[in-house]
């Protein structure tokens, strides 16, 4: 594919580098991530003399101001990795690029050891000695370069870029005030066949080939041992420092370990590269984790007795762990790290904000920028946020089955879901206060209208599940739990449906409704866009349906209609819009999770994910980039984290229903033919990934699954299961 803007960073270590559009002409990096790192010239290159004229030829890859640009350049991107192809035909010169952030699923010290592999082929014609030309470079020239035998040292400041918007003044003590130094070395990985030459005058390392081919790796690492974050007004240190002392302590890891690392990258890449899904779709998770993992932090703190910190930064607005994108983006934790999840519950729930002795509703975000010390955006968004809590916390109770998830969060759960009984006023049982919600681009109607079905069905799914797990211990809030579940449903059915699909809100009338961006009511009259078709109606099922665990008493052939009208009626180029009364903004990530909820109903989303990535490519070559670009139209989220949700495409695609807590998994295959890795069910220690597979045979479908010994004691569950319901 063409070159696209991207970003490859470490998990929790910030460590990024950033690769802009072509066009640009340049390349963003330092050890603190987005907003706080620099411009460079990063080098990937060669230098050749043309033996027919004696001239030299240099040609790089577009990310470095000065040079020449290899005239024909291909990119193709892992969840790991971004390769380069390139080529000068007219000299018979191609080059092959690939630089790796390894990633294995809950190996903390691969994931957060912040260095990268380099590696680079140069095939020229065989009388020619090419030279391999790898560096760094800083335009501005505020940088020190030091060589040593192997290697350079590149060390300079940083801080802030001047004129980030930012979304609000900083709330801590580091992100305005102080100027981070941190070196970054460049090594050879392995002594090459060719000559070396270190130039600390353009910052570059040289290897010479012969025969017209050279070969060669490097280690790009650095190290920030200093306070990062700002957490609870204590100062916290990346993680990593809990395995490494020094820079050259990761540069020994990232050398002695290189095969067991290596072969690890490679096994997680290939459970995209195995599957059935077509190349655009493998495209648009891979390029979606790509802009995941730089926003993520994980840090330790320091001589204090605090629990060790992981959030994720929700991209160019930089708050930390907003509740409403991690319950889209948690099928991350879900398939791959559930541990990280239960450490931002914890998180979480001491920023719940009580509203009497025995209700309280969730923070929007837990801080922002360098400092996680109260929520960062202007308003609240009390009921959806509440019920993401406790979907959250019950989806990690289901996939993981760990009974400390039920007790850990009890208390918040019981708080959230009086709150959240306590929002409705009227006769509907749906919230009529605290309704203003995440959608912040939408029209009033979808954003903050009253008796919206989005936040009904969101409530009655949160209290649905609050009841599950709540039974045991508060069985008088279960019972009242389940008869508001019991009073929307009827209501959905008796008020809200409009013969075809659900309305937006309840409450057609703008009387008494507040704008929570300036405090102002809306003029009188008739809320535009009430009866609209809604992208938003079946948000909250999502983990329901995923679980396999027992439904509300929901009519859901009425949400399967909902989604097909809705996606008929708002679908234009890139996607479906809010609603079918507003056309101009898209978010790609709602998209995706109501496209994952349509799934587990028996609805194909068939050739929506390649409209996504259309609109990814385009943003991120002739658009306005920003690597994921989550929104369409006016709004601008980009760098952002909330497009992983698209890994919930290899459970969604296949109908897995798992349920850990009670041993059982089932399918309902939305396509055929069908491969897809079952990461729930991975034991990543032992490298043994089960794949589930859908094919037609003599007019049957036929299932194969691979380490069967990992799957099949769930699906024996399930049947016996399934048995018993049927002999009732």
């Amino acid at each position: 594919m063409l070159p696209i803007e991207t970003m490859l960073g470490r998990l929790g270590s910030r460590f990024t580098l950033h690769f802009p559009r072509v066009s640009e002409r340049g390349f963003l990096m330092g050890p603190l991530g987005k907003y706080y790192d620099r411009a460079w010239d990063f080098k990937l290159g060669v230098r050749l003399q043309n033996t027919e004229d004696g001239n030299i030829l240099e040609n790089y890859l577009p990310y470095t101001s000065s040079g020449t640009v290899f005239s024909e350049v291909e990119q193709e991107i892992t969840f790991n990795s971004i390769k380069w192809t390139a080529r000068d035909r007219a000299y018979n010169l191609s080059a092959v690029f690939k630089v790796t952030a390894p990633f294995y699923p809950r190996d903390t010290m691969l994931c957060t050891a912040p260095f990268f592999y380099i590696d680079a082929e140069i095939y020229a014609p065989p009388d020619s000695e090419p030279e391999l030309l790898v560096g760094l470079a800083d335009p501005t020239r505020g940088v020190k370069t030091e060589g040593y035998a192997d290697g350079l040292q590149y060390t300079a400041s940083y801080r802030m870029i001047p004129g980030h918007w930012g979304p609000r003044q900083p709330q801590d003590s580091l992100s305005d005030k102080r100027i981070f130094e941190a070196p970054i070395t460049l090594s050879l990985l392995q002594t090459p066949d060719g000559a070396i030459s270190i130039d600390t005058q353009n910052g570059t390392i040289g290897v010479k080939g012969n025969g017209g081919v050279v070969k060669a790796s490097f280690i790009l690492a650095t190290f920030l041992a200093e306070p990062v974050l700002e957490v609870g007004g204590e100062p916290y240190r990346f993680k990593y420092l809990d395995f490494f002392k020094n820079i050259e302590e990761v540069w020994f890891y990232a050398r002695s370990n290189e095969a067991e690392i290596r072969r690890k990258t490679a096994l997680f890449d290939s459970l995209l590269a195995d599957s059935s899904l077509d190349a655009g779709t493998r495209n648009l998770i891979a390029f979606s984790f790509q802009s995941y993992i730089p926003n993520s932090w994980w840090a330790i703190p320091g001589q204090n007795a605090q629990p060790e910190w992981y959030s994720v930064w929700e991209g160019n607005c930089t708050f930390h762990s907003t509740v409403d994108v991690e319950y889209n983006l948690a099928w991350f934790y879900l398939l791959l790290w559930d541990e990280l999840l239960e450490m931002t519950l914890a998180e979480w729930r001491k920023h719940l904000k009580p509203v009497s002795e025995e209700a309280a509703f969730m923070s929007h975000d837990i801080g922002a920028l360098l400092g996680s010390n109260c929520q960062a955006y202007p308003h609240e968004m009390e009921v959806e946020e509440s019920a993401n809590f406790i979907l959250l916390a019950y989806a990690l109770w289901r996939y993981s089955a760990r009974q400390t998830v039920l007790l850990d969060n009890r208390e918040a759960i019981v708080r959230l879901s009086r709150y959240i009984l306590k929002s409705a006023t009227t006769t509907s049982g749906f919230p009529t206060t605290g309704t203003a919600n995440t959608v912040d681009d939408a029209s009033p109607a979808v954003q903050f209208g009253r008796e919206q079905i989005y936040l009904g069905v969101k409530a009655l799914s949160a209290l649905h599940v609050a009841a599950l797990m709540l039974e045991e211990s508060d069985k008088k809030l279960a019972r009242e739990c389940r008869a508001r579940v019991r009073l929307i449903c009827q209501t959905l059915e008796e008020q809200a449906w409009l013969g075809d699909h659900f309305a937006v809100c309840l409450d057609r009338t703008t009387t008494g409704l507040i704008n929570p961006w300036n405090g102002q009511s809306l003029e009188e009259g008739e809320l535009e866009g009430w009866n609209a078709y809604s992208l938003y109606t079946s948000n909250g099922l999502l983990y329901l349906l995923a679980s396999g665990a027992p439904l509300p008493p929901l009519n859901l052939d009425l949400f399967r209609r909902d989604i097909l009208e809705a996606r008929r009626a708002s679908l234009i180029e890139y996607g479906c819009t809010h609603s079918s009364s507003d056309h101009s903004h898209i978010w790609i990530s709602q998209n995706l999770h109501r496209d994952l909820t349509g799934a587990y109903l028996g609805i194909d989303p068939a050739d929506l994910p390649s409209r996504y990535w259309a609109f990814e490519q385009f943003e991120n070559s002739m658009g306005r980039g920003g690597c994921f670009v989550d929104t369409y139209g006016s709004n601008h989220l980009h760098y952002y984290p909330r497009g992983v949700t698209s890994l919930g495409l290899l459970a969604a695609f296949s109908g897995a229903k798992f349920d850990r807590v009670v041993g059982k998994l089932e399918f309902e295959p939305v396509r055929v033919p069908l491969k897809v890795p079952l990461l729930a069910l991975a034991d990543w220690e032992k490298g043994h990934i089960p794949f589930v597979g859908y094919k037609l045979k003599k007019n049957k479908f036929r299932r194969s699954i691979t380490f069967p010994e990992l799957v099949e004691p769930y699906l024996k569950k399930a049947n016996n299961s399934r048995k018993r319901k049927k002999s009732n």
